[in-house]
């Protein structure tokens, strides 16, 4: 684990080498920062991979989760 300053600075750095020089950068973690800067994700549950995803379509799923559990009630609201 990395503190969030250093975090910050590698992905930022892992970002320029993508983009400067079309490096494809493949990284195995639990943290769900890296999604900002991948193009695919790769879900593996108990060793397989249990599905593949755009980022963007990641993004949408996750704010119709949010919704639907607001509107159910089950996430707190700030007023």
């Amino acid at each position: 684990n990395l503190d969030l300053k250093t975090g910050k600075e590698i992905i930022e750095l892992l970002k320029e080498l993508n983009q400067e020089k079309g490096v494809t950068i493949i990284s195995a973690t639990h943290d769900l920062k890296m999604i900002d800067v991948s193009d695919r994700v790769i879900w593996i549950r108990d060793g397989q991979i249990s599905r593949i995803e755009d980022r963007s379509k990641i993004r949408v799923e996750a704010a119709l989760e949010v919704e639907e559990a607001l509107m159910e009630g089950e996430l707190p609201t700030t007023p």
